[in-house]
């Protein structure tokens, strides 16, 4: 209440109580004084409720200004915030060869990309057909049309990857009932439809060594199956990787990683064994190929950069690299497994010259065949019964080279010799492949051209398509020519 009000209230009982008693009827006068003091209780009330209306007012007034200063704060901080957001919060552009998206802290990277190869391939298989003819197949295909993004969010410690590939695959495909006999077939129009590769996530603990990866990942197995498909010397991988350590095959998994970015690192977990790519959790043979999977393998660096042991040959390397690498990994199925060892090693020098070689060797408590490789995905084939669910042992020996002449032309070659058990009865399981060809790099690894040839004196007793060899098991011999151009953006 105001001061104002209550002046006007004393003052108007003052008044009251001071009135002269004139002579006149007592009670007439009685009468009128109560009338004025009626009158003026009702003037005060209307006052008190006009004062108490104001004071409402007011305080909402004022209630409505602090909420309007709130909001006005809170907006304006939001501003100022997405301001810094737009001008110094993120910022985009090219940086180390990579399209990058990224906080200025660093803590937010994205880095997206693309991959394409192109081929035209010619396969020669000696001696056939039927009388004695060699069977020709030429044509284009799309090896690879890959893509994806990776980098780290919310520290630098915490990265990812994500890949898919588009799947070469189409024609038909087999309808099986309960018990898994063949029904009949459908249309397969799966051809250039995305299928996740890789897909990982990786977490430095902190204030150590050690790392965390798990998702579909590369076994920790051999370096060349290691290797991006990006940063290969030849247009593929070897047949070595690809027969004998998963080749582009992929797993599920969880590993741990030490590297304290010194001579040696490790990295070994537990796998849903080889070839489990795009798999659910249930065990053979309902699903997957393994029950699970134990992998490892451990690398020295002797001299050299880490930077330039991503690559199979010796493009931009600026002083001498020596790495060696062994690498194991334990798959079982059912009442059966195998073991696969490796020891590998990678010289490159800033002179242009670059080698490298391994040993592979596959111990299986019961045969049950050679996984391959297709443009559908991996299969397996009836083994021989001669070692179908016996004990056995292949190895493969591999050694490849190459020269860099002024950062642009590249000659290599490559030699495998393989012992192949659990193929086809009849089939000759020594297999040789040499591999010659010569590299053209217009922007290094991002702009090549790679026209190879490869030949198999006494051919393959299996499909080995990432590599567009074709069975041809009776021991005449088998060329493969390949032209590609590579894209990496």
């Amino acid at each position: 209440m105001s001061n104002r009000f209550r002046f006007m209230k004393a003052a108007a009982m003052a008044i009251a109580l001071c009135t002269p008693a004139f002579a006149a009827d007592p009670a007439t006068q009685a009468d009128d004084t109560a009338q004025e003091i009626k009158a003026l209780r009702a003037r005060l009330d209307q006052l008190e409720a006009q004062q108490k209306e104001s004071d409402l007012k007011r305080q909402g007034a004022e209630r409505k200004l602090e909420e309007s200063a709130t909001v006005g704060s809170v907006l304006k901080e939001a501003q100022s915030r997405d301001n810094l957001m737009a001008v110094e919060g993120f910022t985009a552009g090219f940086t180390e060869n990579r399209f990058v998206i990224q906080s200025a802290d660093g803590n937010f990277v994205f880095r997206p990309w693309l991959h394409l190869q192109f081929r035209d391939v010619t396969n020669d298989r000696q001696n056939f057909k039927k009388g004695g003819d060699d069977d020709w197949e030429n044509g284009f295909e799309v090896r690879r049309m890959r893509f994806g993004f990776d980098g780290n969010a919310f520290t630098p410690d915490f990265t990812y990857f994500f890949n898919w590939a588009t799947v070469r695959a189409s024609g038909t495909a087999n309808v099986t009932n309960s018990a898994g006999a063949k029904i009949g077939t459908v249309s397969n129009n799966l051809g250039g439809a995305p299928l996740l590769e890789e897909a990982w996530v990786k977490y430095k603990l902190p204030s150590s060594d050690f790392y965390i990866k798990g998702g579909q990942i590369k076994d920790p197995l051999l370096h060349d199956q290691i290797v991006s498909s990006r940063y290969q010397q030849s247009t593929e991988r070897s047949l070595t990787a690809d027969i004998f350590a998963n080749g582009d095959a992929f797993t599920e998994g969880v590993t741990l990683i030490w590297d304290p970015k010194g001579a040696v690192r490790t990295e070994g977990g537990i796998t849903h064994g080889l070839r489990s790519a795009n798999t659910n959790f249930l065990d053979f043979p309902n699903t997957n190929a393994f029950n699970y999977g134990v992998a490892g393998r451990v690398e020295y660096k002797v001299m050299g950069q880490w930077k330039d042991y991503s690559q199979i040959g010796g493009f931009g390397v600026k002083e001498p690299l020596l790495v060696f690498g062994g690498g194991i990994d334990y798959s079982e199925r059912g009442h059966s497994g195998q073991t696969v060892g490796v020891i590998d090693a990678q010289y490159a020098d800033q002179h242009g010259f670059n080698a490298y070689g391994a040993v592979v060797d596959r111990y299986t408590t019961h045969n049950f065949g050679i996984y391959t490789q297709s443009a559908a995905g991996a299969s397996i084939g009836t083994p021989d019964p001669a070692v179908a669910n016996h004990a056995t042992n292949e190895y493969s020996l591999m050694l490849q080279g190459g020269y860099d002449i002024d950062q642009h032309w590249e000659p290599f070659g490559r030699y495998e010799y393989m012992r192949l058990q659990g193929t086809a009865a009849g089939s000759r399981n020594y297999v040789q492949a040499l591999t010659g060809g010569v590299n053209y790099y217009f922007v290094g690894h991002r702009a090549k051209f790679t026209a190879q040839a490869t030949y198999l004196p006494n051919g393959i007793p299996i499909d080995e398509t990432p590599n567009d060899v074709l069975t041809n098991g009776g021991g005449h011999g088998e060329f493969v020519f390949v032209a590609q151009f590579q894209l990496l953006l």
